[in-house]
């Protein structure tokens, strides 16, 4: 007579019934839901790479102050440097001037026109209420 595995582990019948409560044979079922849950892991695997190389581009335009200045009490200047990949696009780029206390006092939307070159460097200055301690570039966009 042939033994099963849990059968071959002991000869009295409660350690044989105790095993195989312990134990429950393995159901149909089983490899069922691994497969399932293999196919959930490999589409939000692929939703996850598509996400990550959909954020990952080069953004349309983006801009880099490169130098900022104080013209008077009422003036800052400041040189940007503007990548777009389409120059033949119009970009706006909203630069702001903050004061020593880190309040914002000025603000400007710079028209950049279209160009023939993906990048240019752009001088202007904005007006402030108080002398400026700092000038950035909060974002950029294209024009429509």
């Amino acid at each position: 007579m042939a033994r099963t595995r849990t059968q071959a582990l002991s000869d009295d019948p409660t350690d044989i019934d105790r095993i195989a409560r312990r134990y429950p044979p393995v159901n149909a079922r089983g490899p069922v839901v691994r497969a399932i849950i293999a196919v959930v892991v490999v589409l939000a695997l692929g939703w996850y790479l598509q996400t990550a190389v959909r954020n990952s581009q080069r953004p349309p335009v983006e801009a880099t102050l490169t130098a900022h200045w104080v013209i008077d009490d009422q003036r800052a200047g400041f040189t940007l440097l503007v990548v777009r990949p389409d120059p033949s696009r119009e970009a706006v780029c909203t630069v702001r001037a903050q004061a020593q206390n880190f309040e914002h006092i000025g603000q400007l939307d710079l028209t950049i026109p279209p160009s023939d070159q993906e990048q240019v460097t752009v001088d202007g200055s904005l007006r402030t209420v108080r002398p400026a301690d700092a000038v950035y570039v909060e974002g950029c966009r294209l024009v429509n």
